[in-house]
Protein backbone atom coordinates (compact mmCIF):
# COMPACT_ATOMS: atom_id res chain seq x y z
CA UNK A 1 0.00 0.00 0.00
CA UNK A 2 1.39 3.37 -1.48
CA UNK A 3 1.02 6.50 1.27
CA UNK A 4 -0.76 9.43 0.48
CA UNK A 5 2.44 11.12 1.48
CA UNK A 6 4.66 8.77 -0.92
CA UNK A 7 2.42 9.28 -3.72
CA UNK A 8 1.75 12.57 -3.59
CA UNK A 9 5.57 13.64 -3.25
CA UNK A 10 5.75 12.11 -6.39
CA UNK A 11 3.44 13.12 -8.10
CA UNK A 12 4.87 16.86 -7.33
CA UNK A 13 7.97 15.56 -8.78
CA UNK A 14 6.31 14.84 -11.96
CA UNK A 15 4.43 18.57 -12.33
CA UNK A 16 8.29 19.59 -11.21
CA UNK A 17 9.48 17.91 -14.68
CA UNK A 18 7.07 18.40 -16.48
CA UNK A 19 7.43 22.47 -16.07
CA UNK A 20 11.24 22.65 -16.56
CA UNK A 21 11.03 20.83 -20.04
CA UNK A 22 12.41 22.44 -22.61
CA UNK A 23 9.57 23.51 -25.01
CA UNK A 24 9.83 24.01 -28.88
CA UNK A 25 8.51 27.53 -29.96
CA UNK A 26 5.41 26.54 -32.19
CA UNK A 27 4.51 26.88 -35.77
CA UNK A 28 2.21 29.80 -36.17
CA UNK A 29 0.02 30.36 -38.58
CA UNK A 30 1.24 32.76 -41.30
CA UNK A 31 0.67 36.65 -40.58
CA UNK A 32 -0.15 36.45 -44.66
CA UNK A 33 -0.01 34.47 -47.66
CA UNK A 34 -0.51 34.64 -51.37
CA UNK A 35 -1.36 31.46 -53.25
CA UNK A 36 -3.78 30.77 -56.14
CA UNK A 37 -5.49 27.76 -55.50
CA UNK A 38 -8.51 28.33 -58.22
CA UNK A 39 -11.30 27.53 -56.19
CA UNK A 40 -9.48 25.68 -53.03
CA UNK A 41 -8.12 27.46 -50.27
CA UNK A 42 -4.69 27.94 -48.66
CA UNK A 43 -4.34 24.90 -45.87
CA UNK A 44 -2.53 26.76 -43.11
CA UNK A 45 -1.84 23.66 -41.44
CA UNK A 46 -0.16 22.16 -44.00
CA UNK A 47 2.06 25.01 -44.42
CA UNK A 48 3.41 24.78 -40.50
CA UNK A 49 3.63 20.90 -41.47
CA UNK A 50 5.68 21.02 -44.58
CA UNK A 51 7.54 23.71 -43.02
CA UNK A 52 8.19 21.86 -40.00
CA UNK A 53 9.14 18.58 -42.27
CA UNK A 54 12.08 20.54 -43.39
CA UNK A 55 15.44 18.31 -42.83
CA UNK A 56 17.46 21.11 -41.66
CA UNK A 57 20.09 21.35 -44.95
CA UNK A 58 21.27 23.85 -46.62
CA UNK A 59 21.33 22.28 -50.41
CA UNK A 60 23.37 23.85 -53.43
CA UNK A 61 21.01 26.48 -55.19
CA UNK A 62 20.65 30.05 -55.90
CA UNK A 63 16.87 31.79 -55.02
CA UNK A 64 15.35 31.96 -59.46
CA UNK A 65 13.64 34.83 -58.08
CA UNK A 66 9.91 35.78 -56.64
CA UNK A 67 8.88 36.13 -60.47
CA UNK A 68 9.47 32.58 -62.04
CA UNK A 69 7.84 31.13 -58.65
CA UNK A 70 5.22 33.14 -58.13
CA UNK A 71 4.71 31.45 -61.99
CA UNK A 72 4.63 28.60 -60.42
CA UNK A 73 2.38 29.07 -57.50
CA UNK A 74 0.17 30.83 -59.59
CA UNK A 75 -0.21 27.67 -62.20
CA UNK A 76 -2.47 24.72 -61.77
CA UNK A 77 0.93 23.35 -59.88
CA UNK A 78 -0.35 26.05 -57.10
CA UNK A 79 1.80 26.52 -53.74
CA UNK A 80 2.01 29.42 -51.41
CA UNK A 81 4.10 32.30 -50.50
CA UNK A 82 3.60 32.34 -46.37
CA UNK A 83 4.86 35.15 -44.60
CA UNK A 84 5.70 35.97 -40.85
CA UNK A 85 6.80 39.15 -39.05
CA UNK A 86 8.90 37.09 -36.59
CA UNK A 87 8.79 33.17 -36.24
CA UNK A 88 11.40 31.31 -34.36
CA UNK A 89 12.38 28.11 -35.36
CA UNK A 90 14.98 25.31 -34.28
CA UNK A 91 17.38 24.47 -36.89
CA UNK A 92 20.86 24.11 -35.82
CA UNK A 93 22.33 23.02 -39.11
CA UNK A 94 21.42 25.55 -41.33
CA UNK A 95 21.93 28.59 -38.31
CA UNK A 96 25.50 27.09 -38.56
CA UNK A 97 25.41 27.09 -41.95
CA UNK A 98 24.57 30.54 -42.07
CA UNK A 99 26.79 31.91 -39.65
CA UNK A 100 24.24 32.69 -36.97
CA UNK A 101 24.98 31.32 -33.41
CA UNK A 102 22.91 28.69 -31.35
CA UNK A 103 20.42 26.61 -32.92
CA UNK A 104 17.09 29.29 -33.73
CA UNK A 105 16.68 30.86 -36.38
CA UNK A 106 13.70 33.81 -37.08
CA UNK A 107 11.90 32.50 -40.29
CA UNK A 108 10.06 35.25 -42.08
CA UNK A 109 9.34 33.48 -45.62
CA UNK A 110 8.95 30.02 -46.96
CA UNK A 111 7.77 29.70 -50.73
CA UNK A 112 5.91 26.04 -51.20
CA UNK A 113 5.59 24.68 -54.26
CA UNK A 114 2.78 21.17 -55.07
CA UNK A 115 6.18 20.31 -56.97
CA UNK A 116 7.11 16.71 -55.69
CA UNK A 117 9.99 14.43 -56.30
CA UNK A 118 8.50 11.36 -56.07
CA UNK A 119 12.07 9.67 -56.22
CA UNK A 120 12.59 11.06 -53.08
CA UNK A 121 9.53 11.63 -51.60
CA UNK A 122 10.26 15.18 -51.12
CA UNK A 123 9.70 18.70 -51.93
CA UNK A 124 12.43 21.78 -52.59
CA UNK A 125 11.56 24.81 -49.74
CA UNK A 126 12.69 27.68 -50.02
CA UNK A 127 13.17 29.40 -46.45
CA UNK A 128 14.08 33.38 -46.22
CA UNK A 129 15.61 33.91 -42.24
CA UNK A 130 16.18 37.27 -40.60
CA UNK A 131 20.07 36.98 -39.56
CA UNK A 132 22.42 39.79 -38.08
CA UNK A 133 23.76 40.16 -42.04
CA UNK A 134 20.25 40.67 -43.18
CA UNK A 135 17.20 38.42 -44.91
CA UNK A 136 19.27 35.14 -45.87
CA UNK A 137 16.96 32.64 -48.68
CA UNK A 138 17.89 29.04 -48.45
CA UNK A 139 16.99 26.01 -50.47
CA UNK A 140 15.99 22.81 -47.91
CA UNK A 141 14.29 19.61 -48.73
CA UNK A 142 10.70 19.27 -46.80
CA UNK A 143 9.35 15.94 -46.65
CA UNK A 144 5.60 16.62 -45.99
CA UNK A 145 4.42 16.25 -49.04
CA UNK A 146 0.62 17.05 -48.99
CA UNK A 147 -0.82 19.98 -51.42
CA UNK A 148 -1.63 23.08 -49.71
CA UNK A 149 -4.58 23.36 -51.35
CA UNK A 150 -7.69 22.09 -50.22
CA UNK A 151 -11.11 21.85 -51.54
CA UNK A 152 -13.72 24.62 -50.26
CA UNK A 153 -13.72 28.50 -49.84
CA UNK A 154 -11.01 30.85 -50.32
CA UNK A 155 -9.73 32.31 -46.92
CA UNK A 156 -10.70 36.28 -46.48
Amino acid sequence: MISYRRAALGLAAVFLLAACAHREPRLQIPDRNVADCESRSVKQTAIESIVASTDDTVRPGTYPGDKPLMKIVKSPVGGVFAYWKHQPIRMPNTAKALGVSGDYLDLRRAVITNQVDAATHSRPIWLTFATPGGEKTVLERAYDTQNVCIEGQREI
